[in-house]
């Protein structure tokens, strides 16, 4: 009989992966397991998180470049062997370390320095769906789609002219659909949409509209 139970460190990602998304984070399918976007004096800047075994240890490390070095590198956080029994524990784990994450980066240089400003705040993406023309793109060009997603809701609207700009700044406060573009290449362009009630948000090719 075949034994169709997900292996404990699929569970444990999922967990992980979960509780991060309630933190604000976008989950990612690559070698980091979610990250997030961060308003700072240089522009947009991300953060990761990282699930790894270490050992016969589970465990959670994050990585965020801010003058010249990786200012997460500290942080280490060791997981239950199983999401089964310990799922409170292992979100109570990943809380605390997306809060520490939250922390450390607010106490750091970039950030400090618009404290004082108006910041756009990060929106609610809702469901975060791909067409097959941007999935193929994205694929060719090793792009992680949730790093134009993460961009997205931190209002970097990318290479969108400076009237959409505008209707998109409008949106954030009146409510409306929002939308970013991204120019991957010469050739190609990548756009991300969110419709006006925040419930879904579309990465495509501006042919596939």
């Amino acid at each position: 009989m075949t034994d169709h139970r997900q292996n404990p460190d699929d569970a444990i990602k999922r967990t992980v992966q979960q509780c991060l998304t309630d933190q604000g984070w976008i989950a990612l399918d690559s070698v980091a397991i979610a990250t997030k976007c961060y308003a700072t004096a240089v522009g947009p800047k991300q953060a990761y998180v990282y699930l790894a075994l270490w050992g016969c240890e589970w465990v959670l490390t994050a990585d965020y470049d801010s003058q010249g070095r990786n200012i997460l590198e500290s942080l280490r956080v060791t997981l239950p062997e199983t999401a089964d029994t310990d799922t409170d524990e292992i979100r109570r784990l990943t809380a605390a370390l997306s809060d520490e994450i939250d922390a450390r980066i607010a106490d750091s240089y970039a950030v400090r320095l618009i404290r004082n400003e108006p910041q756009k705040r990060p929106f609610p993406l809702g469901t975060a769906v791909a067409t097959p023309g941007a999935i193929a793109l994205l694929e060719e060009t090793l792009l992680d789609p949730g790093h134009l997603l993460s961009r997205h809701a931190c209002g970097d609207w990318g290479d969108l002219c400076d009237e959409d700009r505008a209707l998109n700044d409008a949106a954030l406060e009146q409510g409306g659909r929002l939308m970013s573009v991204y120019r991957i290449s010469e050739q190609d362009t990548v756009w991300v949409i969110t419709e006006a009630d925040r419930s879904v948000t579309t990465v495509l090719l501006p042919d596939e509209y």
